[in-house]
C-alpha cells in the first residue's frame, strides 16, 4: 500500500486525514475564541486515524474510501459547527467507520475462491492489523473523559492516539502493517513471492536432500522470473531441467514437493502472472492477445488457469485495474 509519487485518490484520502487533525480545534478557536482543550484535539486525531484506516488492503477498490473519508470530514464539520460534544460528533465518525468496514468485509467474502490463492496469507496478516488497529481506535475513543472531568485526565489519551496515527502513517507510507517484526514480513511476502508452500518436513528432519532441492527450486524460481522460458512455444519439463542442470525427475519432484503443483500447474502459475503484468500496463489488450503471448494455447486454458491462480476471470481482473486507473 506504498503511496505513488503522482496525483491519486491515496494522497486525496491523506490530505483529508491530514485535515482532520487540526480541524476541531482550530473551528472551535475561530467560533468561540477559546482553545477548545485536549478533548477535541485527541477526537481530532483519533478522527484523522479512521481516515488512513480506510485505504484498501490488496485488491480492494479504492474509490468508496475517498468517498467515506469526505464523509467523515462532512459529520465532523457538521458536529463541530453545530456544537454537539465531541463524544457525539466523534461517536458519528466512528459509527460511518465501521460501516464501512461493515461493507469491506461483506465484498470480501462475496466471493469465497479469492480467499484460498496464495495471497490470501498476506491478506490475513493485513486484515488483523487493521482490526487490531480499529479495536484501539474504538477503546480511545471511550476513553475520552466527559466534561467534567479535570484537564489534566484530559490529556491522557492524547500521547496514544498521536502513536496510533503515526504506526498508521507508517504503514500507509511503507507498505509495512506494523503488526510483526519486519523480518517476519519480508519472510512472508518472500514465501508468497517464490510461490514456496510449508516443507512438509518438520525443523527437525530436515535433509541435506532438501537443501539441495530448495536451492534447486529457489534457481527454478529465478529463472522463471527473469528468462521467462514459459513464453517459448513448446515449452516443457525436458527444457526446464536442461537449463537448471538437473535431470526431468528430480526437478518433478522438487516443485511437487515445494510448490505443492505439477509441473503443468507450476508453469501455468507463472503464465498468468505474467498476463496480469500485461492487463496491468495496458488494459485494454485484447485477452485472446495475452492468452497467446503468455503462452497459452488456447482462451478456455487461459481463462482457467486465469481463475485458479488469481481468484477471478480475467476479463473481472482486466475491468477492476480499468476502474483503478480511471479513478485515479
Amino acid at each position: 500500500m506504498t503511496l505513488k509519487p503522482d496525483f491519486s485518490i491515496y494522497r486525496c484520502v491523506c490530505a483529508i486525514s491530514f485535515l482532520c487533525l487540526p480541524f476541531p480545534c482550530a473551528v472551535g478557536y475561530l467560533l468561540t475564541g477559546v482553545f477548545p482543550g485536549p478533548a477535541s484535539l485527541t477526537a481530532g486525531v483519533l478522527t484523522a486515524s479512521a481516515v488512513l484506516l480506510l485505504l484498501p488492503i490488496m485488491d480492494e477498490y479504492v474509490k468508496p474510501a475517498l468517498n467515506y473519508a469526505l464523509a467523515i470530514l462532512g459529520v465532523c464539520a457538521a458536529g463541530v459547527l453545530g456544537g454537539l460534544s465531541v463524544r457525539v460528533w466523534l461517536g458519528l465518525v466512528l459509527a460511518l467507520y465501521g460501516l464501512c468496514l461493515l461493507r469491506r468485509c461483506r465484498t470480501r467474502y462475496a466471493s469465497l475462491q479469492p480467499l484460498f490463492r496464495n495471497m490470501s496469507v498476506w491478506y490475513s496478516v493485513e486484515n488483523h492489523a487493521r482490526y487490531s488497529y480499529s479495536m484501539a481506535l474504538y477503546l480511545l475513543a471511550l476513553a475520552l473523559p466527559g466534561a467534567a472531568a479535570p484537564d489534566w485526565v484530559s490529556w491522557i489519551p492524547l500521547p496514544f492516539a498521536l502513536t496510533l496515527y503515526v504506526l498508521l502513517l507508517v504503514r500507509v507510507y511503507t507498505g509495512r502493517t506494523c503488526f510483526l517484526r519486519p523480518a517476519r514480513e519480508l519472510e512472508i511476502k518472500e514465501l508468497i513471492r517464490g510461490n514456496l508452500r510449508t516443507a512438509p518436513f518438520q525443523s527437525g528432519d530436515k535433509t541435506e536432500e532438501m537443501a539441495r532441492m530448495s536451492r534447486l527450486y529457489a534457481r527454478v524460481v529465478t529463472l522463471m522470473e527473469q528468462k521467462r522460458p514459459f513464453l517459448a512455444g513448446g515449452f516443457g519439463l525436458g527444457d526446464l531441467a536442461g537449463a537448471v542442470f538437473t535431470n526431468r525427475g528430480y526437478l518433478s519432484r522438487a516443485i511437487n514437493i515445494l510448490s505443492g503443483r505439477n509441473f503443468n500447474q507450476f508453469v501455468n502459475y507463472f503464465r498468468v502472472r505474467y498476463g496480469a503484468e500485461l492487463i496491468r500496463k495496458d488494459p485494454n489488450l485484447r485477452l485472446i492477445s495475452v492468452a497467446q503471448m503468455c503462452g497459452f494455447r488456447s482462451t478456455q486454458s487461459f481463462n482457467a488457469a486465469f481463475k485458479v491462480n488469481m481468484g477471478e476471470t480475467p476479463s473481472k481482473y482486466q475491468e477492476r485495474i480499468r476502474s483503478q486507473k480511471f479513478t485515479k
